[in-house]
């Protein structure tokens, strides 16, 4: 694994701009999302495939839609129980995602206890997750994303540069969640939609980082 390609692969392409500012617009509205979890997959398959670390082109729309609807069903299976554990939060999850200083600040014990256990329970969904997404997409199946002996076999045999990609994508995307609520809270009232975009993109940037480094460690 060399942490220095794999941070800089996204960076390296020519028009890494545009693409991620794509990928975080779709990232920030529902069920449009699914683009972006498209974008992901090919981004995924094409490294496995062709070792090509060129970010995706923005072009075939029905590979990415139905990628990233395969994707976002696995993601919604993996996710389901810490979702509906933030769901008892005040508000929905898609208000704690935009404001989630506004629902905090309104929490008592028992909500940060919800929120704590969402969290842990997130965590864990995340680490098998990646594993899940990479052998489905290596052996073109989406069965593969639930046969979880093969998948803890995997990161077994692969595990020191499997938990450096995974420690590093949970300090990455705690940063990006930290971040939106500075922006959105304190820093001059940026503003929630900025403040919202901002996350999301800088996700997406993760996101596309991340994948790097999973696929380094598989």
């Amino acid at each position: 694994m060399n942490l220095q390609k794999d941070f800089s692969i996204v960076f390296k392409d020519r028009d890494w701009f545009r693409k991620t500012l794509i990928g975080g617009l779709f990232l920030m509205i529902p069920f449009l999302n699914i683009f972006s979890f498209g974008f992901l997959a090919v981004f995924i398959y094409e490294r496995l495939e062709t070792g090509k670390k060129e970010l995706p082109i923005w072009n075939n729309w029905v590979l990415l839609f139905f990628k990233g609807l395969e994707w976002g069903i696995v993601i919604v299976t993996y996710f389901a129980i810490p979702v509906l554990i933030l769901s008892l939060l005040p508000g929905s999850v898609m208000i704690f995602l935009v404001n989630p200083k506004f629902v905090i600040a309104g929490l008592n014990p028992n909500g940060f206890f919800v929120l704590f256990l969402s969290f842990i329970l997130g965590f864990l969904a995340m680490f098998f997750l990646p594993m899940a997404l990479i052998l489905s997409s290596e052996a073109k199946s989406f069965i593969e994303t639930i046969r979880f002996q093969k998948i803890y076999k995997h990161i077994q045999s692969n595990f020191l540069p499997y938990i450096v990609a995974y420690l590093l994508t949970i300090i990455l995307l705690v940063f990006d969640f930290v971040l939106h609520i500075v922006l959105s809270a304190y820093i001059f009232q940026f503003g929630l939609i900025p403040s919202y975009f901002i996350f999301a993109w800088l996700g997406f940037i993760v996101l596309l980082i991340s994948s790097s480094l999973f696929v380094e460690s598989f």
